[in-house]
Formats: structure tokens, sequence, C-alpha cells
């Protein structure tokens, strides 16, 4: 059987080569590409495959366009631009994806309790024990636990204020949702895991700064120790 490749559109090419571009830095943060007449000399293409390349760029949020002014390179991470970079990377059912995605949360949620720890506000507190209140209709459905699961989880990263980690974890939102629906399909798994995020957050409230570092990253290792037995 021969296999068709899609092939690649010079709107395409001149994307690619711009991303590549900003990448090595040669348009910083903030800074404007080259004119509209500079980009069509340099890469010999016309004008509509050129303006096509800069839209897909202002999709992905790599670039903002800004009329009778030029392109200028985002200034902050955009979800999409993110996510374009990280998906790939994490297949829903690929275990090794998966695995490097729970030991990515594992490292970043544990600093993240331990800096909340050190720092939370009552309203933080309060709002972080409203989303673990479980009544029936949450605790006895997969979907909707694993909906709550990731809202605390995200709470706590959004308390973090480090807006990288923020747009990270929403670009992944949806693989992370897809591996705890998978874990939580036993009414035990799901009470247990409640418990155990009950414990990060008393450690959080205590003001005990490593008490909730090792306890939120025992909470993800037990995630990883789930992927790695195959368990479905």
């Amino acid at each position: 059987m021969q296999i068709q490749l899609t092939k690649i559109t010079t709107a395409e090419a001149v994307v690619e080569s711009l991303k590549e571009r900003i990448r090595g830095n040669e348009f910083g943060p903030g800074e404007r590409l080259p004119s509209e007449q500079a980009l069509l000399k340099e890469y010999d293409v016309s004008r509509l495959t050129l303006r096509e390349a800069l839209a897909r760029l202002s999709a992905l949020g790599v670039v903002q366009v800004k009329h009778g002014k030029g392109a200028f390179v985002t200034r902050s991470i955009s979800v999409t631009a993110m996510n374009d970079v990280l998906i790939p990377l994490f297949p829903e059912l690929d275990t090794s994806g998966m695995t490097d995605l729970v030991e990515a949360r594992n490292l970043i949620e544990s600093e993240i309790a331990a800096k909340l720890a050190a720092g939370r506000t009552p309203d933080q507190l309060e709002r972080l024990e409203r989303l673990l209140v479980y009544d029936d209709s949450i605790l006895k459905d997969p979907e909707s636990f694993a909906a709550r699961d990731h809202e605390f989880h995200l709470a706590l990263v959004k308390m973090s204020g480090n807006q990288f980690f923020i747009v990270m974890y929403q670009a992944l939102s949806r693989h992370i949702r897809a591996f705890l629906v998978r874990y939580a399909q036993s009414l035990k798994d799901r009470k247990t895991a409640m418990e155990r995020h009950r414990g990060i957050l008393k450690a959080i409230a205590d003001g005990d700064v490593e008490l909730a570092r090792r306890l939120a990253r025992e909470h993800a290792a037990i995630c990883a120790s789930f992927i790695k037995k195959g368990k479905s």
C-alpha cells in the first residue's frame, strides 16, 4: 500500500521559517517583524501567501497583527501557542507520554503547594475548600469527578501566579482530564484521591511548607504508579 504524504504549502513553509526565526531570538517578544515589503522580498512569495502565513501565526498566538503598524511577536504566552508545542508530545493513550506528563505535574505542583503553604490567603483557602465539597452525583460519576479534580489542581496552579504554568496547564487540560477519567474509574479510587487532596489543603492551611510539598509529590507518585501498572 502506498502512503500518501501531505505536501506542505508555501504559506506553511513561511510559517515554519518565521517560527524558527522567532525561536532563535532573531525577533524577541514585542518586537516588530520586518515590513510586508521586506518579507515579500526575503521569501519571494505572493502578498496573499504572506498574509495567509501571518494570519496562521496570529491564530497560533505567535504574533499579533496590528492594522497599519505590522506584525509583532506576542509578549505573553498564549494557550494556543503552548498547545501547538505540547499536545503532540502527549497522545492520550501513550503510556510513556502520560508518565512524562504526570512527572512534570509532580515537580510543578509540589513546589506550588509549598509556595502556597508559605503565603496562602483566606480567600484562596476558601476557594480550595469549596472545590473539595463533593456531593454524591460528582463522587459517583468518573467524568464529573475528573472535572472537579482537574478544577482543584488548576486552581492551585492559578494561585501560584506563574503565567507560564497556568498557560501550560490549560493547554494540557484535555490530556490531564483524560488521564483523570481513566484513573478514577472505581468509587474507592475517587474517595482516596479526594482524601489526598484534603491532606494537601490542610498542610497548606497550616502553613507547613515541607508537608505540603511532600504530600503533593506523593499524590503525583501514586498517579505515576497507576500508569506504569497499566491499570485501566
